[in-house]
Formats: structure tokens, C-alpha cells, sequence
């Protein structure tokens, strides 16, 4: 045992088979033994239950082991047993960091900074959980703390790459991410924040090539095919599988490179998509097979002809290097089920000269939706703008809220019984496709309007909820040339975004 942990067991009374135990699960906890350290650090609570730091120690262990929630009370009793100990604290604020509890993370590595004012990483911590927390400006002085610790601290560079991006300073982002790569060439976080930083400011080369660097950093698994990657190159024979990534909506965004590869390149193609997806897709790309993604991913749905496979989102790489490859001309790309438009139109029984308006309040991205979400009870200006119906094009359960709305506000916002959301993709796209306008936040309905050549007016974040590929001040986006965006000043703070919007509305009816 080192210092520390002798001096952290010193009242304890420790007997030998005690040390030898924890040594020895130390010594596997080191070697990546997870398992079996937890086994041997449990043993040693059978011994001896009042050595802080056998408790942090375990929770280490449980939070690697992926059980986060597991780790808390065990950081706590290390605490409660000594209230010093540094490392327990910024455990702590890790563990609690990861969960997305800030507030709490940010106490604790406050606590843990108390106690070693000179430590830089959990000033490092600190700095990147109020990143997380949209506190940019704050968020950058103390990661600048941090570097003045530790100057070539290569994490801290990311972070701040990150602080700086939210801010909108673009060129003082990329000097960040370019300087810890420079330090740790390896580095996938800031190799793909420098992709997403050159992505924003149409620097598409270099854009690309470093967000190919997202599966690392993000820590998925890269799909594993018995043919290679494509690489841009013509395909005389065979086909090519473009198999879809992340969420819904950025497989409706990167699907507006499909119609190159077959019109354009001429490729035979194969598009695995999300299996909610598949009809409204293939209607879209007839010359292609559209085939849904199962899990474990498998050549059983695709065919022995595949010659060549690629991620969807790889795709900008060689089909997206410059403004004009995004076909300005092109208002729309995925086709709805004209008959199901049709009778959802119906159905809803527009007076003459009333216009419908679908909304969408709600993000659930686990990370980034509540910066993104507005509650529906503060869409009041927008709501009681004369000569519209709103309709419901929110996945989920949105009774209460409307209800809440209906009380309070006198509106209705229409909702279409039977017709699932989240589920039939299909139906929700044909509900789309016969608004005349769509008001949203950054979820998947802003792509679906997008690209479906529905005018779209989307809500975004000043904080950590905007995306990428919405731009930094642009009000408009190449990607679907039907939307308008209306950002937001400061994070949290909608109102002026709502009442633009109820203007802008107002001066439609004119």
C-alpha cells in the first residue's frame, strides 16, 4: 500500500490478510481484473469496514464495471469515513457527471478543488461540467485554471475547444482541439470536435475526415464486414451497403446523399435503414433496396452481392466537399403516402383559408433535449395567433400537456387519435408532408419537415442543444433549403424566440 492508503487506514487496525487482500485487489483493479478485484475488494469489507478509501476504490471498480448508479453510496461512506479524501470527491463528481446530475457533479468537484487547489484535474472537472451545463464563459476560466496547472493537459485543451466552440469562437476551438492533438495524436474527442468545428464553417475536407473520428470517441463499435470500406471509387460490379447510424432524424438527413450515389455515381445500392423507416424510404429511393437494420447485424437481409459497405454519415466525405454539391435547387427529397396525406388532410376538416400548423415542443435526447425542449404552456403567443390550427406532431404522450393548454390558453392543439408518432414513421411523415408549416424544436420532426419540403421554422439552442449541422449564425441551412432558423440568444431563455415566431406567424395571415 502507498502513503496514502496506510494513512487512510490507520484507525482502522488493519490485519495483514486485510492489506495482503487489498493490495492484491488493487493489483487487479490495475491490470483491467475488474471482476475479480470487486470479488476481492468485497472480501475485504469482511474484514475491515472502516478504510475510506476500500470504498472508493470499489466504486472505482463498479462505475468501470458500468453500474454508475451502484457507485455513488460507496464514494458517499468513503467520504462519510474521511471527509478529505480528495479522490472520493472527484469520483464522485465523475460518477455523478456521467449520470447528467451537474448540479451535484459540480459540488463535488468543488469540494474536491477545496481540498487540492492545486490538483488540475478535477479543476478540469469542474470546467467541463459547467461546459455541460451551457455556462460556457465560466466553463473556459476555469478550464484556462487548469492549463496553468498543467499546460500540456490534453483533456483540458478538449474541453476548452469545447467552451470556445460554444461561444461561437470558432478559430479559437480549432486551435484548441489542433493543440491537444498535437500533444496526443490519438486524441478521437478532439479530432472529432475539429471535424464538427470545420464542418460549421464549410471547411467540408478536413470536416469530414476528422468526424470519422466519432465511433472512437463516442466508443461504439465499428460494424465488421467480410468486404472492405468504400472509399469513393466506382464499383463495376457488386453492390454498395450504406448502413444508417445514430438517431432518426440524422438518418433523415444523411439520406439526402443517397439519390448521388445512384444518380450521380451510378452505384447499386443497398440502404439498411431503421426498420420504422423502410416503406417511406423505399418509396423514396425506388432504385434501391431498402432492407430494415437488425440486430446482430447480419448479410442475411442484404444479400451475398455486397462488394463494399459505408456508414451513412461517411458518406459527406465524398459526395459533400463544397456548398454547391447540396443542391440548392432541391427543395425536398423523401416522398409521403400521397393517399394517407390525403386523408389525414380530411380528416382534420380545414375551413377555407385556414392554414395548419404542426408543432413539436420536445426533444428527448438523453443528453441535450431538455436545453432543446420548450414547454408547450409557453407557446401562448404562437397558439393564439388567429387563422390557424396547430396540430400535435410530438412523439409521446403528449395528453396532459395539451390538456394544460386547452384549460389555460383556450387553444386546441389537434392530435390525430390512432396515428402513432414514434412508431408508424410512415404516418407521421404523410401528417407532415399536408401542413402548411411546421413550428419545431432540434428533434427528428425538423428533419422530416426538412426534407420533405414542408417550410419549417426551428427552435435553436444557445446551449450545448445545437447541432452541428444547423450552423452557427446562419438563419438558413443547405441541407434542407425549406427551413428558417430561429435562434436562441441565451440558454434557457425562449421568450424572444417565441415572440418572433408569433410575429412572423401574425404576418403570414396578412
Amino acid at each position: 500500500m502507498n502513503r496514502k492508503e496506510r494513512r487512510a487506514g490507520e484507525s482502522a487496525r488493519m490485519s495483514p490478510v486485510f492489506v495482503e487482500t487489498f493490495n492484491r485487489a488493487l493489483q487487479l483493479q490495475q491490470a483491467g481484473q475488474l471482476e475479480q478485484a470487486e470479488a476481492l475488494y468485497r472480501k475485504a469489507l469482511t474484514m475491515n469496514t472502516g478504510v475510506a478509501l476500500l470504498y472508493s476504490n470499489l466504486g472505482v471498480v463498479v462505475y468501470s464495471l458500468g453500474r454508475l448508479p451502484e457507485s455513488i453510496p460507496l464514494y458517499k461512506k468513503a467520504i462519510a469515513l474521511d471527509p478529505k479524501l480528495s479522490l472520493a470527491h472527484n469520483n464522485l463528481g465523475v460518477t455523478l457527471s456521467a449520470l447528467g446530475r451537474l448540479d451535484e457533479a459540480l459540488e463535488a468537484f468543488s469540494q474536491t478543488i477545496a481540498l487540492v487547489p492545486d490538483d488540475p484535474e478535477p479543476t478540469n472537472n469542474y470546467g467541463d461540467v459547467l461546459v455541460k451545463m451551457s455556462r460556457f464563459a465560466e466553463g473556459a476560466a476555469v478550464l484556462n485554471r487548469a492549463l496553468q496547472l498543467r499546460p500540456n493537459y490534453v483533456e483540458a485543451y478538449t474541453n476548452l475547444g469545447t467552451a470556445s466552440w460554444g461561444l461561437g469562437k470558432l478559430d479559437e476551438a480549432a486551435a484548441c482541439f489542433r493543440r491537444a492533438i498535437a500533444l496526443q495524436p490519438d486524441v478521437a474527442m478532439a479530432h472529432k470536435n475539429l471535424g464538427i468545428v470545420s464542418l460549421l464553417t464549410n471547411n467540408f475536407a478536413e470536416g469530414w475526415r476528422e468526424y470519422e473520428w466519432r465511433n472512437q470517441a463516442d466508443k461504439i463499435l465499428p460494424r465488421s464486414y467480410p468486404f472492405p470500406l468504400w472509399k469513393g471509387q466506382p464499383l463495376p460490379t457488386g453492390k454498395l451497403l450504406v448502413w444508417a447510424e445514430q438517431g432518426v432524424g440524422d438518418e433523415i438527413l444523411h439520406a439526402g446523399m443517397i439519390s448521388d450515389l445512384t444518380q450521380t455515381r451510378g452505384l447499386n445500392v443497398i440502404y439498411e435503414v431503421d426498420p420504422r423507416l423502410v416503406g417511406l424510404m423505399q418509396r423514396t429511393f425506388p432504385d434501391v433496396k431498402v432492407v430494415a437494420r437488425a440486430f446482430p447485424h447480419s448479410l442475411e437481409t442484404t444479400g451475398s452481392d455486397v462488394s463494399a459497405h459505408i456508414s451513412a454519415a461517411s458518406m459527406g466525405q465524398f459526395l459533400r466537399l463544397k456548398i454547391e454539391d447540396f443542391h440548392k435547387d432541391r427543395r425536398s427529397y423523401l416522398i409521403a403516402d400521397q393517399a394517407r396525406s390525403a386523408a389525414l388532410r380530411a380528416k382534420l376538416n380545414l375551413a377555407p383559408g385556414e392554414k395548419l400548423v404542426g408543432i413539436s415542443w420536445v426533444s428527448t435526447n438523453l443528453n441535450f433535449g431538455k436545453s432543446k425542449s420548450i414547454a408547450l404552456k409557453d407557446w401562448g403567443p404562437i397558439l393564439r395567433t388567429p387563422g390557424f390550427r396547430f396540430v400535435d406532431l410530438q412523439y409521446g404522450d403528449t395528453d396532459a400537456e395539451r390538456a394544460e393548454v386547452q384549460r389555460k390558453l383556450g387553444v386546441t392543439v389537434e392530435h390525430i387519435e390512432g396515428l402513432d408518432l414514434r412508431d408508424d414513421l410512415d404516418g407521421f411523415a404523410a401528417l407532415t408532408s399536408v401542413c402548411d408549416l411546421v413550428i419545431t424544436v432540434s428533434n427528428s420532426t425538423a428533419h422530416f419537415a426538412g426534407a420533405l419540403g414542408v417550410p419549417v421554422w426551428i427552435f435553436i439552442s444557445a446551449g450545448v442543444g445545437k447541432f452541428w449541422y444547423w450552423g452557427i449564425n446562419s438563419p438558413t441551412v443547405p441541407w434542407y433549403p425549406s427551413a428558417t432558423l430561429i435562434r436562441q440568444a441565451a440558454d434557457q431563455d425562449w421568450k424572444p424566440c417565441i415572440d418572433d415566431v408569433s410575429q412572423r406567424l401574425a404576418a403570414l395571415d396578412r
